[in-house]
């Protein structure tokens, strides 16, 4: 940071003047244009929208090196800051983000580091959160001489740099794991199949109006079987009221798999979490199925990857009906063939996907954890380099022209 400081002292001792940020950039939201889904031509073009790119496209509407901030929606972090993306090359935006190319004396990649700092908060109006184009472009901007801005950005990409290439590693990690996972999961016919319907008893969950939430017994909810392939005691978090005789009908224990059974989308049915845990006097919800193993040729971590295969989900999407929302039946979950090897053989498979999900989804080891330590020094330095003293108000270019004015006449004058 030494060559940093020595710039600091040479060109702004005292202090870094701050500009509205539609005088340190072009602001491009006119030209933006939204598309509804429907309407979308897919194609290779990303198209943008409040927090990153939403979908791929046919066409675009902007060429070169631009920084994208979200507008309306998902508009900021939970520390109050901007969501900023960097996006390079031939690009579509839609109206929930704002976009800025750089000009001179500005570079635009100091302003991308520099709008994850600011605290937009107070600015964020209405019941769906926007940051309008007029308090954007009224941003102050502390502008340091660019000596000063290209030091801190080659600095900070450093940072940035590292946490791609690690980033990078594990989605190849990721995509390396499920394919071993689906292949692990494939065997010859020498292994028996065995319909769902002979192995597992089904039943659907509950359903009660809210004033039975907030109270009760653990409850297992729609969320918690998307989001986790295997469930813990830590995971449930919901409470709801019920009666003796519906905690005994609708109990969960360890080694049941839940289905979620219907959503707007088929592309949200048919997720699948196993209880892993012990539980006391636990439920589940309407919108999922349970399958209550009625065999002991299953072992629950092994259900647990079989049912997040490749394999499993190519025949939900396949048989998932859809009038106005998509659904899965229990008869139809009970026609898919599970392949059941030794108790051995399944328990061999589970650890060793395991350790391999762990490298991939580990906060507290491997490369998660790598990637998290890389992005929190990022963020110290960013916060630290990009927190300049301050001469003052904010100048505009309207402002500075005066000045410059008011100079020239006193320069006559004397």
């Amino acid at each position: 940071m030494s060559r940093l400081n020595e710039l600091i002292k040479e060109y702004c001792p005292n202090g870094v003047e701050r500009m509205p940020l539609e005088e340190c950039c072009t602001v491009l939201d006119r030209f933006r244009k939204p598309v509804t889904k429907s309407a979308r031509e897919t194609g290779k073009f990303p198209y943008y929208g409040a927090n990153g790119i939403q979908d791929y496209v046919s066409d675009h509407i902007f060429d070169g090196t631009f920084v994208l901030v979200g507008e309306d929606g998902s508009v900021v972090t939970a520390d109050g800051n901007p969501i900023v993306n960097w996006a390079v090359g031939k690009i579509w935006v839609n109206n929930h983000a704002h976009i800025i190319e750089g000009k001179d004396g500005v570079l635009l990649r100091f302003l991308y580091h520099y709008l994850q700092t600011v605290n937009i908060s107070p600015l964020i109006h209405g019941n769906i959160p926007k940051f309008t184009g007029g308090d954007f472009k009224a941003l102050p901007i502390p502008v340091p001489p660019l000596e000063v801005q290209r030091e801190i950005v080659r600095i900070l990409d450093n940072f940035t740099e590292l946490t791609a290439e690690l980033t990078a590693e594990l989605t190849a990690r990721k995509a390396q794991y499920e394919y071993y996972r689906d292949t692990l999961l494939s065997f010859n016919s020498e292994v028996e199949r065995i319909s769902l319907g002979d192995l597992f008893e089904f039943r659907n969950g509950l359903s009660k109006g809210k004033d039975f939430f907030g109270h009760g017994v653990p409850f297992i909810r729609y969320t918690d079987v998307y989001n986790n392939r295997a469930l813990h005691k830590k995971d449930i978090t919901a409470l709801v009221e019920c009666t003796p005789k519906e905690i005994e009908s609708l109990r969960v224990e360890r080694g049941d798999v839940l289905f979620t059974r219907t959503s707007e989308t088929a592309e949200d049915v048919g997720w699948s979490s196993v209880m892993l845990d012990d539980v006391k006097n636990c439920v589940f919800n309407g919108f999922t199925i349970k399958a209550t193993p009625i065999t002991d040729k299953l072992l629950p971590e092994y259900c647990a990857y079989c049912f997040c295969s490749d394999s499993f989900r190519r025949y939900v999407g396949s048989h998932c009906a859809f009038t106005t929302r998509a659904s899965l039946t229990a008869s139809t979950i009970a026609d898919y063939k599970l392949a059941v090897p030794t108790l051995a053989v399944q328990k061999q498979i589970a650890d060793t996907l395991d350790n391999f999900e762990a490298i991939c989804n580990d906060l507290n080891i491997g490369l998660p954890a790598e990637i998290e330590a890389r992005q929190k020094q990022y963020e110290y330095y960013r916060d630290m380099l990009l927190t300049f003293a301050e001469t003052g108000a904010i100048i505009s270019q309207t402002d500075r022209q005066t000045d410059r004015q008011t100079d020239r006449q006193t320069d006559r004058q004397t």
